[in-house]
């Protein structure tokens, strides 16, 4: 028997914490994800920029997207630092890669074993959808990318070592578009599409500053409610059917025996839009771009156990799990442990987390308050996400902003609502205001003295974090 458990880590690309059936969506099937929450913690960390590439740099080193070298695509990851499977390597265990990487380099060269069908590295020409070819065993094989992944990955489970403990890091690139479910999937939602967002918008409020980026292309402006509950019909498909093919890989930790033997964790990259906001992709700050769904299950994680209110960052994740596993995390990671809060000694990890977007978006939040700030616009969106959690509500929209000290003047109105004579003197029709005072459950001056906070909070991560945007 091993001294440490073995760990099988599965990503996806693009899944939104808000897809999984047992934690609150009634509209999608998810059952073997249900099944690893019921045994299992969830959490919601932030990935600090929610793109591919630098938000999976952060799971590889510990390290957030600002101090690890990688804030975009094509950035190295900083070699001095020891990456996950480089530590385990170092520690005994057999490592194996399969599926996605997109950071640079190879897998292969960064402490791995064995890599399996590592996408874009060893795919053999373009791809359609999700439909790849890879050279293997003196032949090609060819197929669905999550299934082509999974079946790897179970053969993989069916010989895993037993004289040593492993990681398998299983990558997957469901839900990414374009969204191509083989059938049964395909249809299972296209009859019956999900309901919109909650925070469904036909348009973004305002330029974010990369409002055509390629994700943002994906569907008309502005968007039409069919057309994003067809894509959300996709979208979903996407994701049972790649919960179809996980729960294929846990099966074989079941008939092998070695499932209490096992961490098993699922997370995400980054979310995704997907209609929210008036936005199709995952390159802004919101809730539904910047938060990952993540499941831990096995030694030393609690059952059914379910922390949305525990602050961290995806970058928290490497510590977590070399303390579950029985080592030391390396020299180089500097994301904090929460195995201590899985265990419920302590709510939270982190008071403030903070993050942001190439040049045009920063993040800055507490326990409560989420702040955005737009450095090209300096423009600032303020959300009280106990009260608020879709994100709806901007405290700071100018028109609901009158000071606290200032009275608002009556509004004389006719029985049909037109405004009459103002009864000082009768001679002219009252125009300035014709709106009664908003009433706010955030008083101004709170608001502004939350901003002023967050700010402060904000320039401070900055500061730590080398950025000098702003």
């Amino acid at each position: 028997m091993p001294a440490h458990p073995n760990l099988l880590l599965c990503i996806m690309d693009d899944q939104r914490a808000d897809t999984i059936h047992a934690l609150g969506n009634a509209r999608i099937a998810t059952p073997t994800l249900d099944r690893l929450a019921a045994a299992g913690c969830f959490l919601r960390p932030y990935t600090t920029v929610p793109v591919c590439t630098p938000a999976r740099g952060e799971v590889l080193t510990g390290r957030n997207a600002f101090r690890n070298g990688c804030r975009w695509f094509g950035e190295p990851l900083l070699a001095d630092i020891t990456l996950l499977p480089q530590h385990l390597a170092a520690a005994g265990y057999h490592t194996c890669h399969i599926g996605k990487w997109h950071n640079d380099g190879h897998p292969r060269d960064r402490g791995y074993h064995e890599t399996h069908r590592v996408f874009h590295n060893d795919q053999v020409g373009g791809h359609t959808g999700h439909s790849m070819t890879f050279r293997e065993d003196g032949g090609l094989v060819t197929g669905h990318s999550t299934e082509l992944f999974c079946d790897r990955a179970v053969e993989f489970m069916q010989r895993a070592p037993t004289d040593r403990p492993w990681l398998c890091y299983l990558a997957l690139h469901s839900p990414h578009d374009p969204r191509t479910a083989p059938e049964p999937w395909a249809s299972l939602y296209r009859d019956d599409p999900p309901p919109l967002p909650a925070s469904y918008l036909p348009e973004h409020p305002f330029d974010n500053g990369d409002m055509m980026i390629r994700d943002e292309r994906l569907a008309g402006f502005p968007r039409g409610q069919d057309e994003i509950r067809g894509h959300l019909a996709d979208y979903y498909a996407m994701i049972t059917h790649h919960d179809h093919h996980l729960g294929r890989v846990l099966d074989v930790l079941e008939r092998r025996g070695i499932r209490d033997d096992t961490l098993v964790v699922f997370t995400s990259d980054h979310g995704l839009a997907v209609g929210s906001h008036g936005l199709m992709g995952k390159e802004n700050l919101y809730e539904h771009s910047a938060r990952v769904p993540l499941i831990l299950s096995g030694p030393g994680v609690p059952a059914g156990k379910r922390l949305d209110d525990c602050l961290c960052g995806h970058y928290d994740l490497m510590p977590t799990l070399c303390e579950l596993l029985g080592l030391d995390p390396p020299a180089t990671c500097e994301g904090v442990g929460y195995a201590n809060v899985l265990r419920g000694e302590q709510p939270t990890v982190r008071q403030t987390v903070c993050a942001g977007y190439r040049d045009t978006m920063r993040m800055a939040r507490d326990g409560r308050f989420k702040l955005l700030w737009y450095p090209h616009l300096d423009r600032t969106q303020l959300f009280d996400l106990a009260a608020d959690p879709e994100e709806t509500n901007d405290l700071c929209t100018s028109w609901r902003r009158w000071p606290e000290t200032r009275t608002c003047p009556p509004v004389w109105t006719a029985a049909g609502g037109r405004p009459v004579p103002d009864p000082e003197d009768g001679s002219q029709p009252w125009v300035p205001h014709l709106n009664p005072r908003y009433e706010p459950a955030v008083a101004s001056e709170e608001v502004d003295a939350v901003v002023a906070r967050l700010r402060g909070v904000l320039a401070e991560g900055q500061g730590e974090m080398g950025d000098g945007v702003g």
